[in-house]
């Protein structure tokens, strides 16, 4: 066990952590974080759960007119209705969430769900600068990430959801940097949300869509758990590690011992969790998606469109495909709870739908193919519809113990005989801000504002450390800015 409680060690990081400690690359990511997350949800704005609830926070907690300043609530995102910041908060996050376009922290946790909403509303009520955000954003990922690290597959085979479960300790400590909580108040706010925490993994084994939910949710009360700290309620330094502790309750035991691992032994260490604070950065590891799919399906098309390019490769050319990935990537969402096969006895995940629908599409796959909508296919020809399923059903799909995530290796058997290889190492989807607002420009077309303003937009995120407050960022995200 650690010489101090995770708890404290965490919040005294997160208390003391000031924006001129974050190196460049990491105030780059912290921008793009912020960028995607922002980019994504306004995508998402008329869909149907982004609508309900959005209408059942303004039932709930709407605050009438916008107004600006402290005390004000906080904006919801492309409305511009003012409610409470928890509020703000659950309908934002559910925007973010709802087409699987989110970041993504070693597969199965979605810190930009939660902490970026949370770290925008708050910043937007406090009043606080560009610079204040970012550093908090940067805290709340450090702690989440950081936490969950090793421990998501075992916190998964419990039948417990990982990124709402560790997201919560994220989305408080980040509201904690921004309401400026000293070291004590800030671990108490970390030990308060241990004990907040906790979503079950029955919907998406089901195929029910309440994970848009649980992450916003999840936030809610991480919001809760920080304004409680700053109020004098105290949480347990120990809640975390613990014998009755977070660790505990979430991973079956507060000794380190995994269910499964993503790779390596089937131990984790405590005093790693807090190694190399500030001098190592989890946050440049958290991974982009831009296709409306779960995560492990990104890097896979993105190495089907390098390859169909780069061999020009068509379905009716291939006999086999060969699809090597990381063991719990072809089990989603964990071994002791995965998925029934659909009626056509394709696993859930859509993993081959996603190889060949990109090769058939020449390379090419919507982002604006939206679940949400109930659009899976529909702008397909009924050729291309078959052409998919057939070569789906040539599709192996291996799962091996020790690759990485986001890793895969694919093979293309032709029928000439011809055999082409591609792999991706794990790190591909690590982008930096300039890379990320490049690809996201694919979101152009289906944004609810204009592309000037979204281009204003970026710029005053890419800026965001100049900024005196968020106020003028929170504009740009509205379809009506002068509201």
């Amino acid at each position: 066990m650690p010489d101090k409680p995770l708890a404290q060690t965490l919040g005294e990081f997160v208390a003391n952590l000031h924006f001129e400690d974050l190196p460049p690359n990491v105030v780059d990511k912290g921008k793009a974080l912020i960028n995607h997350s922002v980019t994504v949800a306004l995508a998402c704005a008329n869909a149907r759960r982004t609508q309900a609830a959005r209408a059942v926070v303004i039932a709930n907690e709407g605050l009438g007119k916008r107004q600006v300043g402290r005390g004000q609530g906080a904006t919801l995102w492309a409305d511009g209705t003012r409610v409470t910041r928890v509020g703000a908060v659950f309908a934002n996050g559910v925007a973010v969430a709802v087409n699987q376009q989110c970041d993504s922290y070693h597969m199965l946790t979605h810190p930009g769900v939660l902490i970026v909403p949370a770290g925008i509303a708050t910043a937007e009520g406090e009043g606080r600068d560009g610079r204040e955000l970012i550093a908090a954003i940067v805290a709340g990922y450090e702690v989440q990430c950081r936490v969950a690290r090793d421990f998501i597959p075992s916190t998964q085979a419990r039948g417990y959801r990982s990124s709402p479960t560790y997201g919560i300790l994220g989305c408080a400590a980040t509201t904690a940097k921004l309401l400026h909580l000293d070291a004590a108040q800030t671990t108490s706010a970390i030990a308060l949300a241990a004990s907040f925490a906790g979503s079950l993994i029955e919907g998406q084994r089901t195929g029910v869509v309440d994970a848009d939910f649980a992450e916003a949710q999840a936030a809610r009360n991480g919001i809760w758990a920080a304004t409680l700290a700053a109020q004098g309620f105290t949480g347990a330094p120990t809640a975390l590690e613990g014998d009755g502790g977070f660790y505990n309750a979430f991973t079956g035991n507060n000794r380190g011992d995994l269910a499964y691992a993503f790779n390596g032994p089937l131990k984790a260490s405590f005093d790693d969790v807090v190694a190399d604070l500030g001098k190592h950065w989890e946050t440049l590891d958290v991974k982009f998606k831009i296709f409306p799919t779960p995560g492990f399906n990104q890097p896979i098309v993105w190495l089907v469109s390098e390859m169909v390019a780069k061999h020009q490769l068509t379905a009716e050319a291939i006999e086999h495909v060969t699809l090597e990935m990381n063991y719990l990537e072809t089990q989603y969402p964990s071994p002791r709870f995965a998925r029934p096969t659909t009626l056509n006895g394709i696993p859930f995940g859509r993993t081959t739908h996603m190889l060949a629908a990109t090769v058939v599409n020449d390379g090419d796959y919507p982002v604006f193919e939206q679940y949400e909508f109930q659009h899976l296919g529909t702008d397909l020809t009924p050729q291309k519809k078959a052409a998919i399923e057939e070569l789906q059903k040539r599709v192996e799909v291996i799962g091996e113990v020790g690759r990485e995530c986001f890793a895969p290796r694919i093979t293309f058997a032709l029928k000439d005989g011809r055999r082409f290889t591609g792999e991706y190492h794990g790190r591909e989807l690590m982008w930096d801000f300039a890379k990320d607002a490049q690809e996201l420009r694919r979101f152009v077309p289906g944004l609810p504002i204009g592309e000037a303003q979204y281009d204003k937009l970026v710029n005053a995120i890419a800026t965001l450390d100049k900024a005196a407050s968020i106020d003028s960022l929170v504009q740009l995200m509205l379809t009506s800015p002068a509201a």
